[in-house]
């Protein structure tokens, strides 16, 4: 019986050339963008934009790197599905800050100044306690006093 051998085990095969990703040029110009933009997530992010405009901007970015993501992620390799998932995340985030932005109302809290004498101070607060101490009985009608005769109070 003979004995077949792969090229390998002969030592004639040649080594295998190392494979290069192929990227689509479109996603070229959203990887540099990306290498440009911060890599933490929102929450984790030192310096959140500063302005809607900045917002906007990161939005963009994460919009175009997760449609591009999407595309690949067709070719069904775990590696495209992982980018796609990381995107996501950084989508979402960028959604998140932008809506931040969009739909924060700044609200005017009135201080008032402390104009009070020492005496005016001290009869609110006396009678701020009074009303804990001694809350005002119930203006009742006659429910309210049948009520209280038969259940006391």
């Amino acid at each position: 019986m003979t004995r077949r051998t792969t090229a390998a085990e002969d030592g004639t095969a040649k080594p295998a050339a190392p494979r290069t990703p192929r990227t689509p040029p479109a996603t070229k110009e959203v990887a540099a963008r990306l290498e440009a933009a911060p890599k933490a997530t929102l929450s984790q992010r030192p310096n959140p934009a500063r302005s809607a405009a900045e917002a906007e901007e990161r939005y963009v970015v994460a919009r175009d790197a997760w449609t591009a993501a999407m595309r690949a992620a067709n070719s069904g390799r775990a590696a495209d599905l992982a980018s796609l998932a990381i995107t996501q995340q950084v989508y979402e985030a960028a959604v998140a800050e932008r809506e931040l932005w969009h739909t924060g109302t700044k609200v005017a809290i009135t201080v008032d100044a402390e104009t009070r004498s020492g005496v005016e101070a001290a009869v609110g607060q006396e009678l701020a306690w009074r009303k804990v101490l001694h809350p005002e009985a119930q203006k009742g009608g006659v429910l309210s006093r049948v009520r209280r005769r038969l259940f006391g109070g």
